[in-house]
């Protein structure tokens, strides 16, 4: 037997020939015994000699991948930073610091669009007269219908269910981005049809079927960004947005200032959905997944399946936001729709911020669900946690500055208005109290009864509404619109309490009401302070009164610092700078 243990380590020895495991034993004269110590010294060296094989020696058994020191996940030593050596791998963040760079992300590309979209709004207006300002309003308006047809409930579809298994990736984008074909001919034809039946002046039928158009190819473009939710890199979509926007807000700025048509900036907006398609497009299938050659009938019938309820809880909450609006101008007059349009718009924002922390939470709810559902329970109540410290004080404060509030953005000839935000504005209160239970189910395949919670809620929308809005106005559809989020959200936590886990809020909601009744009593006490003082002051008085009666843990404490340092503009322009230079380099 030869011997494998190095050039030399067998000298003076031979193979045993008492034992079949064919061990190594030291040549001494028959009569000389040897002692305890001098084995344990020789299995010792044998130990020592085994432990530096020659570097030409294979290290690891066949078919092993060393993945003992390769690992995808890093070292606790490289997580604490006490590694003499550099790390090869960089560590993983942890879920806090990966919720809030998404959230960073998703919310600095929506906060760019907006802001860039109110500039040229801005513009527009006092550039052309009402009525042509008015064009441009319903060019994007009337549209917005037939894009629930391209919609449908597919984004949703990939990014629950390619966040739950990636590999589904390129078959996913390649159903989709066909059957998306088909829907967007046919929103097309059917956009074509109702503008030619609805208007008679030739340029709003331009206006509307070139901005029906962009809107439509940008929905298509929405199959590849979610491509990029479901792999939770939400810095994709946010610069997406950032470059199309900043292309086609500089251009058609650029052209309102030569004096130009609108005609001309409606067909700027659809170069930039054309922008969005190619970008998103070329992103997704050089860094994500491509294209496969083939469709499968089960894939089909899997997304259409996860995609419907999707698709009809969409247009349940589009009948949820806009009843109000459309029955208070039947019902009522238009200073009433006016009254409760100023307070529900300063709401739609806080809402559209709600959106943004639902759409993130979607993909991260799908994976943790897949790895345990004891996982996706304790996310879930920390987040409600969170959610509730914050919307406590947001729905108290503004009770309490309704009429400066309202005097600010709008002056004081619609401080009347000012009653509707204080009822309003506890709806959001009462979602950051159940913030997630609607991805939650999502992610566990309850899509449906999400859906049916949708359904009850539009319905006692309309039903209050048709009730109140006639004695009360926009009060009344102000109480209807809070009714029916309350309802929704005492259903929504009924089935996570049968489904998922029982909530664990209660004692967090007695401890924030507890802390905003202390801060609504200090700020009454206290004489008249000017609107950005007073909130000053009760977020000072809350969070301290928070902190005296142990509120939040310190693990709440640290999942908010690891989320905020997620979340920091510093690492938010890293990651872009980044981005670009790796795109540059490639």
């Amino acid at each position: 037997m030869r011997n494998r243990r190095g050039r030399g380590s067998g000298a003076g020895l031979r193979p045993s020939d008492s034992s079949g495991r064919g061990g190594w034993r030291l040549l001494l004269p028959p009569g000389i015994r040897r002692p305890q110590v001098f084995h344990q010294g020789v299995r010792g060296y044998l130990a020592r000699v085994r432990q530096f094989r020659p570097r030409c020696r294979r290290i690891f058994p066949p078919g092993h991948s060393g993945g003992k020191f390769v690992s995808a996940e890093p070292s606790p030593e490289v997580w604490r930073g006490r590694t003499s050596a550099p790390a090869t791998l960089r560590a993983q963040p942890s879920e806090a610091g990966r919720f809030g760079r998404n959230f960073a992300f998703a919310a600095v590309g929506q906060l760019v669009a907006q802001v860039l979209t109110f500039v040229l709004s801005i513009s527009l207006a006092r550039r052309f007269d009402p009525s042509i300002y008015g064009i441009f309003v319903f060019g994007f308006a009337f549209p917005s219908w037939f894009l629930l047809l391209v919609s449908l409930g597919l984004d949703e579809a990939i990014s629950t269910n390619v966040a739950a298994d990636r590999s589904r990736a390129r078959r996913y984008l390649t159903t989709v981005a066909l059957l998306r074909l088909l829907l967007v001919a046919i929103a097309l034809v059917a956009l074509w049809v109702a503008t030619q039946i609805v208007l008679a002046d030739p340029l709003a039928r331009s206006v509307t079927m070139l901005l029906g158009s962009a809107s439509v190819i940008s929905s298509y473009a929405n199959t590849f960004n979610s491509i990029f939710r479901a792999f939770e890199r939400f810095e994709y979509p946010a610069l997406v947005t950032i470059v199309e926007r900043s292309v086609t807000v500089g251009i058609s700025l650029r052209l309102l200032s030569l004096g130009r048509s609108l005609l001309e900036v409606c067909v700027v907006f659809l170069i930039g959905s054309l922008i969005t398609l190619a970008l998103s497009g070329a992103i997704a299938t050089r860094k994500f997944a491509f294209f496969t050659k083939a469709v499968n009938a089960r894939t089909l019938k899997e997304i259409v399946k996860t995609a419907i309820p999707f698709g009809l809880a969409n247009t349940v909450a589009t009948f949820v936001f806009t009843t109000g609006l459309v029955l208070l101008t039947i019902l009522r007059d238009s200073a009433s729709t006016g009254l409760f349009n100023a307070a529900f718009t300063l709401l739609f924002g806080m809402f559209s911020f709600l959106s943004i922390l639902s759409g993130t939470l979607l993909p991260m709810m799908s994976r943790l669900s897949q790895e345990s559902r004891r996982k996706l329970a304790r996310a879930l109540q920390r987040i409600q946690k969170l959610a509730l410290i914050a919307g406590v004080p947001l729905a108290l404060g503004g009770w309490f500055y309704a009429d400066a509030i309202i005097a600010l953005f709008y002056g004081t000839a619609f401080l009347p208005a000012a009653d509707s935000f204080r009822i309003l504005v506890f709806s959001f209160c009462v979602d950051t109290a159940m913030m997630g239970n609607a991805p939650a189910l999502a992610a566990i395949g309850k899509m449906k009864l999400v859906l049916y919670i949708g359904c009850v809620a539009a319905a006692s929308t309309i039903a209050l509404s048709l009730l109140l809005i006639p004695p009360f106005g926009a009060v009344g559809a102000a109480y209807a619109f809070f009714v029916s989020h309350l309802l929704a959200a005492g259903l929504g936590a009924v089935a996570v309490r049968r489904l998922i886990s029982p909530l664990g809020t209660s004692r967090m909601m007695v401890k924030s009401a507890f802390a905003g009744f202390v801060m609504l009593f200090v700020l009454v006490a206290l004489p008249r302070l000017p609107l950005l003082l007073g909130v000053a002051t009760g977020a000072a008085v809350y969070f301290a009164v928070l902190f005296a009666i142990r509120g939040a843990s310190k693990e709440d404490r640290a999942l908010v610092g690891e989320a905020l340092r997620g979340a920091l503009p510093i690492a938010v322009v890293r990651r872009f700078i980044g981005m670009v230079r790796g795109a540059l380099m490639r």
